[in-house]
Parts: structure tokens; C-alpha cells; sequence
């Protein structure tokens, strides 16, 4: 079958390859020409696990053709997806210029067989959305083109996008004709996932509301973290009892530093602001992004806690990105979490390591944040270090390397990813996420290495 993608991000350039890697002919186009002409040179401009063979092995065996024309896109293919991720402001208002600039390029075509085009939205959208377009689009291509827009929302993760679309549990189209359910679900056949019919409007709705449970979930699990802190808890054990129960299971949220992603956050506050415009508030997403925004601040006062004066402290951040295995740092915790540790301690040294976050990741920081490129050197000399990104190069860093480059061996572990138990059994503090440490976080136990203090 040949397909067109129209928008080259992280799960458009994954549909791309995917569909392609199962036998058909797919062009991809995207509004920013750099990316295309990237791709076309045979560098793919995203850290995603496995993406980059997949692409390559594609592109070489001319299944997956890069920089097509966006005019010509319906006229070369028989479905078009539009994966071009929208931007949203904080109130949740979706910016849909492009999507709407896409649908006005698109050229007619000749067509003797009469066959209706599909143009399949598979990007987080208002409900309404695939109407709308349908509605352009016929009124300015000529009767003859058929053309029917439908639904078919994407749900790859940062992090898992090229596993995800192959082994996705559930495949949703929302059409509003059987010959497009017909011809999309023969196109996902070969998945392994469930195809599931549904009208459009459910669709789009079921891809806002996928993130937003998701986000109450994150957001539940980081305040029980919390709880269980406060009241000599486990919270890993008590997420695991949870998920035991036949009417929660399953439940295995990771507490941490809350939930980052641009398109989780942004979905949510889509949900939020669509569901306000509707009469109809949605209170427990509204909670959830008010919650995330909060777990920077938790961190904080536990770093406030283990570590006398951090004003006049250095600390570390290990791992920036907001999943292990990419380099986004969309609404990433570590951002929030470096603007309140240098709003309240304007004084702190930070220093940063993320193993693939380069320097076109340092206009995300704030300035003040140091990047380095390694974990030894961020944590030369530092009074504490803050466990961010679950990445594995972290785990296989052990006390004595603590000890030996730090000041003070104070770690808050953000992700529950270290042995805890382990390290401070050989002299390091090492705070989990949701649970007691197993050593008073007392700085004043330890030996000040110092030699000059930063003022503040």
C-alpha cells in the first residue's frame, strides 16, 4: 500500500519506518525542511532506542522515501497521516495553524477509479478536529476527489516509540464510513493489537483522556510517595500491594520527580481546557497538573533536609532527559527542579550529566546550570546529588566512586534506581523516593572536605 506521513517527530518518523519496515511504500514530508533534509542525508536528529536502525535499514531499501512534497502527498498515496504535533499554550489552547496550512497545500488528483482518499489525524487534537478537516478539504478540492477524514491517534511514548508501535494493545479508528474501517484495519492487520471501531470523535477524545489518566495516576503515586515518607511507609511496597488488588490492578507507577513530556503534559492541559469550553470540568486532570508542578518542591525540601545551607552548597543533578533513552526535555522535572533549587538558594552550585543531553540541550536550562560530560565530573565536590533520569549508567556507580568524588556521599534518589540499602550499608546516605533512609540524613555526621565555600 502506499502511505504518506506528513509531520517527522519522534512518533511520526516511528509510524513512518514502521509501516514501511511491514512492506509498503511510505513518504514522509514535514513542514520543517531541516528535518527532512537530516533524514535525507541518513541522520536521524532524535535519541529514541532502535529509531535510527529502523530508519536507516528502511531508507536503504527504498520503502521509506524522505522530503516528499507536501502538495503532492494525496495524489502519490492512498492514506495520508498527519502526525504533526500541535503546540498548546499553559491554558491548554491548541495552536492548529499548521494542521490547517497542511490541509490547504494538499493538490487535487486525478483519479478514474473514484477511490476516496483517507487523511488519517493521528496527533493529539480538540474533539471535532477530523470533521473540521474533512470540511476544508472538501470545500476547496473538486467533487471529484473524494477524500474522508478520520481518527487514528497514536500512542507511542518517549522512550518506547518503535516498541510501541509494534506491539501496540489496541489500534483506534474513528471514521464515519465502513469502507475507511475496511481499508485501515486491513493497513494494521498485520499488528498485533486489537483494531477497534469507533466514530471520530470518540477517538480523539480517547487519546486527550489516555494522558490525562495516566497523568492523575503519576500524580496519585507521587503524593502516596510523599505520604508514605512522611508516615515511616515503604511506598514501593505499598504500590506493589496495590497492584495485587483485582480492582486497581494493575498499579506500578514509579514515584519520583513527576511525569515529564511534552505530550503528556500538553494532552492533559488540552483535556482540561476542552472539557472547561464544554461545561463539563475536568477536576481530577486539573489536580494532576497542579500536583506535578508541586514535586520539584517536594525534592527541594528533602534536599533542604539532608543538606545544612545549600545555598552555599554544590549539587548534582544526574540525568536531565525526561525518559531514559531520549533526549527531551520537554516540561522535564529536571528543569523545574533546577529553576526552584536556584529560586530558593540563589547561592547553589549546580552542576548537571545526562548521557545524551549535548549542548543543544543546554537552552532548556537555566544558564546557572553547568552541563558536563560525565558523571565523575559532576560530581566532583559536590555536597549532595539529586537522582533524576533512571538512565543504567547510574546504577553502576558504587559507593566508594561516591565517596571518593563527592564532598559530603549524600544522594536523594528521584527514581528509586539505586540500592539504597546497599550504599548506605557502606557509608554513602542514600534517600529512595517514598521511603525512610536507612541513615539519619544528617550532614553534620560527615566530614566537610571543603576547602573554599562559595558565597553567595
Amino acid at each position: 500500500m502506499k502511505i504518506a506521513v506528513a509531520g517527522m517527530g519522534v512518533a511520526g518518523l516511528a509510524m513512518a519506518a514502521g509501516f514501511a519496515e511491514l512492506g509498503h511504500t511510505v513518504r514522509c514530508a514535514d513542514i520543517d525542511t531541516g528535518v527532512t533534509a537530516q533524514l535525507a542525508e541518513g541522520n536521524v536528529p532524535y535519541v529514541e532506542p532502535d529509531l535510527e536502525d529502523l530508519v536507516l535499514r528502511n531508507l536503504e531499501a527504498g520503502r521509506l522515501i524522505v522530503g516528499a512534497g507536501l502538495e503532492t502527498l494525496l495524489s502519490e498515496s492512498e492514506i495520508v497521516f498527519i502526525a504533526m504535533e500541535a503546540a498548546a499554550d499553559a491554558y491548554g489552547e491548541m495552536q492548529l495553524a499548521s494542521l490547517w496550512s497542511l490541509a490547504d497545500r494538499l493538490a487535487p488528483w486525478p483519479d478514474p477509479t473514484g477511490q476516496a482518499k483517507i487523511v488519517a489525524v493521528t496527533c493529539a487534537v480538540p474533539v471535532g478536529t477530523s470533521e473540521r478537516l474533512e470540511s476544508r478539504l472538501r470545500a476547496r478540492l473538486p467533487a471529484a476527489c473524494r477524500v474522508e477524514a478520520v481518527s487514528v491517534p497514536e500512542f507511542l511514548g518517549e522512550g518506547t516509540a518503535v516498541r510501541d508501535f509494534f506491539e501496540q494493545p489496541r489500534i483506534v479508528i474513528g471514521a464515519s464510513s465502513e469502507e475507511a474501517f475496511a481499508r485501515l484495519g486491513s493497513l494494521y492487520g498485520r499488528l498485533e493489537g486489537a483494531v477497534v471501531m469507533t466514530d471520530r470523535r470518540s477517538a480523539e477524545l480517547t487519546k486527550l483522556a489516555g494522558s490525562a489518566y495516566l497523568a492523575v495516576k503519576l500524580s496519585f503515586a507521587g503524593e502516596l510517595a510523599s505520604l508514605a515518607e512522611q508516615t515511616g511507609a515503604d511506598y514501593p511496597d505499598v504500590a506493589r500491594l496495590l497492584g495485587m488488588d483485582p480492582r486497581i490492578a494493575p498499579f506500578a507507577p514509579g514515584a519520583g520527580l513527576g511525569f515529564g513530556g511534552y505530550g503528556l503534559t500538553r494532552d492533559t492541559r488540552v483535556l482540561v481546557r476542552l472539557a472547561e469550553d464544554a461545561g463539563a470540568p475536568q477536576t481530577l486532570a486539573s489536580a494532576a497538573l497542579r500536583s506535578n508542578a508541586l514535586q520539584p518542591l517536594r525534592m527541594v525540601r528533602k534536599l533542604e533536609a539532608a543538606l545544612s545551607d545549600p545555598a552555599r552548597r554544590k549539587v548534582a543533578l544526574l540525568g536531565l532527559a525526561s525518559a531514559p533513552g531520549t533526549d527531551g526535555l520537554n516540561e522535564a522535572p529536571s528543569v523545574r527542579l533546577a529553576a526552584e533549587l536556584l529560586r530558593r538558594h540563589p547561592g547553589i552550585t549546580l552542576t548537571a550529566y545526562d548521557p545524551v543531553i549535548g549542548p543543544a540541550g543546554r537552552r532548556s536550562l537555566p544558564r546557572q546550570v553547568r552541563l558536563c560530560g560525565s558523571a565523575e565530573e559532576a560530581l566532583a565536590g559536590a555536597d549532595a546529588a539529586v537522582v533524576v533520569t533512571d538512565w543504567p549508567e547510574f546504577r553502576g556507580i558504587r559507593a566508594e566512586h561516591f565517596k571518593k568524588w563527592m564532598n559530603r556521599p549524600i544522594i536523594l534518589d528521584g527514581r528509586n534506581a539505586l540500592d539504597c540499602a546497599a550504599l548506605n550499608a557502606q557509608g554513602v546516605i542514600c534517600i529512595g523516593t517514598g521511603r525512610l533512609p536507612a541513615v539519619p540524613p544528617d550532614s553534620n555526621r560527615l566530614p566537610d572536605r571543603t576547602v573554599a565555600v562559595r558565597q553567595p
